[in-house]
């Protein structure tokens, strides 16, 4: 028996994840597009379906299970027919010494009692959403019958509704990336939400892996019948029937033991139109920054390994600049954001970084964005661009800010060039940001404490958060940037240029050096983060 769909409203309504003034609006709308209500609010709000189902659990002070709790427990299970779980779905599951009997239907008693007598065990009801049980116990009967392929045949239509059911949960997940990766018996499929992988709920055969995986090449524009080599292409990717931007995605994919593997990148997800007070930035650090960006010369370089949010802050520092009356070029690889009024170039096999900063020289700039500098001719041009009344932001991939002066350094730079040009580095993290739903504030354990200011007279007060619809469980909602500055004036220029060390660099820089840790202990100690999330960059700290 289905949960009826008011219920599932009302407890959104009362977890404050479901705007009751935009309720009437969304149910015309849902009757105009022929879609369920509950589709179209969680679209609205985009979360999936399962954080009301979460909801209702709460407001009936019942158990909620996640798809990673879904471990059943075999003896139980083994009791039950696979004909009553197929036409009455639910799983026990053993969690913390208690056997919960897992529902999508909070009014399943009769269900309980059902189970109860064919397995000879006393349970507990527990609650999850319909598709995740669905697949739990899918992924049950296929490891009893491990080589008992499907019989199916996958159509182009069948293809097309997988491949948009998957990226409108990547959508409502606020996914930046898709994994398509072929297992022995099946395709398993991953969304990378806030920097961490999760299972997309329905597994795939065989055939509906191929079937998808052959319906993204197509849409990428990439050779069908090429499956032994490495392949890249993108696409524009628009949801059916929903009415939401379309996304732009980069293509991967490469051969494997189990067939091929493709790889989205989902281009601009959750971080187009963030301005630079969105990014977490430290006041220190963003006015120090802004003061950058508006020289007429000099290079800002952004640091920080891949995934770390280095192109989005130099997106938020371009939309501060103004276009009007400055002639902005970025050369990307690729162009992530579309940003109106400035003109962005592309990479490709006929024009690289080094090319086109060479013929942005003949355009009159006055800001030039070179998405990272990767080899000398790059670094060269980019030096004297800045060095010939030019602003030039760049990234480059190291570990802290004071590297970024030995990476250049070591692919070719000259000390002096490098010196007289850098105006600021900046280096950064992407953390995850605690719900700030469900967090609450305790004291620091004694082992926290070692970490946060062992010579504290007294513990700190920190965060955490215990898990709630808003979170869909985890305890964590969105991302946040941890940042460490280096800003270069005249005595640590001249320092540069005779060839200083790293540990000279740090040293004369002395209080003026922001470290990535002081600023992630102060996003810990105003509740931003938790010390889970940024404990690693301690030990870097240390090491």
């Amino acid at each position: 028996m289905a949960v009826v769909e008011a219920a599932l409203i009302d407890a959104g309504v009362q977890a404050g994840i479901v705007d009751q003034a935009r309720l009437d609006a969304l149910r015309l709308q849902a009757r105009r597009e022929r879609i369920r209500l509950v589709e179209a609010v969680a679209r609205a709000g985009r979360f999936p379906e399962a954080a009301l189902y979460q909801a209702l659990a709460d407001q009936r002070n019942m158990p909620f299970f996640q798809a990673h709790d879904l471990k059943p427990d075999r003896p139980a299970l083994a009791q039950l027919p696979t004909k009553m779980l197929q036409r009455q779905p639910m799983l026990p599951v053993r969690k913390h010494e208690r056997l919960y009997l897992v529902v999508a239907d909070p009014d399943a008693g009769p269900l309980l009692e059902t189970a109860q007598r064919a397995s000879g065990e006393t349970m507990e009801l527990a609650l999850t959403a319909p598709e995740t049980l669905n697949a739990a116990i899918r992924r049950y009967l296929d490891e009893l019958h491990p080589d008992a392929e499907r019989q199916e045949v996958v159509g182009e239509s069948d293809a097309v509704g997988l491949l948009d059911e998957i990226m409108k949960d990547a959508y409502l997940r606020r996914a930046s990336d898709v994994h398509f990766e072929p297992e022995r018996h099946g395709l398993r499929v991953r969304l990378r939400v806030d920097g961490y992988l999760q299972d997309y709920l329905k597994p795939l055969s065989h055939a509906e892996g191929e079937a998808v995986i052959t319906r993204l090449k197509v849409l990428a524009g990439l050779d069908i019948a090429e499956q032994r080599m490495a392949q890249d292409g993108g696409m524009s990717y628009q949801i059916q029937h929903w009415d939401v931007p379309a996304t732009d995605i980069r293509v991967a994919t490469i051969p494997t033991r189990w067939g091929e593997r493709v790889t989205l990148r989902l281009l601009g997800q959750g971080s187009d139109g963030l301005d630079l007070p969105e990014l977490g930035m430290p006041e220190s650090i963003l006015k120090k920054f802004r003061d950058v960006i508006n020289m007429p010369d000099g290079i800002l370089l952004v640091t920080g390994p891949t995934g770390s949010g280095k192109s989005t802050t130099l997106y938020a520092a371009l939309r501060e600049l103004d276009s009007d009356i400055q002639n902005i070029l970025t050369v990307e690889d690729p162009v992530e954001q579309v940003i109106e009024g400035i003109s962005q170039v592309q990479v490709n096999v006929k024009v690289g970084f080094a090319q086109a900063l060479r013929a942005f020289l003949r355009h009159d700039p006055d800001v030039i964005l070179v998405g990272e500098i990767r080899d000398l001719e790059t670094a060269e041009t980019a030096l004297k661009a800045a060095m010939t009344g030019h602003l030039v932001l760049s990234t480059l991939h190291t570990n802290d800010a004071v590297g970024a002066i030995t990476r250049l350094v070591d692919i070719g730079s000259p000390h002096y060039l490098v010196g007289s040009t850098v105006k600021g580095i900046i280096a950064q993290r992407l953390v995850r940001r605690l719900c700030p739903h469900c967090k609450v504030e305790r004291e620091a354990t004694a082992e926290e404490m070692i970490y946060l200011e062992p010579e504290a007279e007294h513990a700190w007060v920190v965060h955490e958060s215990r898990g709630c619809p808003s979170c869909l469980g985890s305890g964590y909602l969105g991302r946040i940037g941890i940042y460490e500055a280096l800003w270069i004036d005249r005595p640590l220029r001249d320092k540069i240029a005779a060839g200083a060390s790293e540990e000279d660099i740090r040293r004369i820089a002395g209080g003026k050096y922001q470290t990535l840790w002081q600023d992630a202990l102060a996003k810990v100690r105003s509740g931003q983060t938790d010390l889970a999330e940024v404990r690693y960059l301690a030990v870097a700290t240390e090491s």
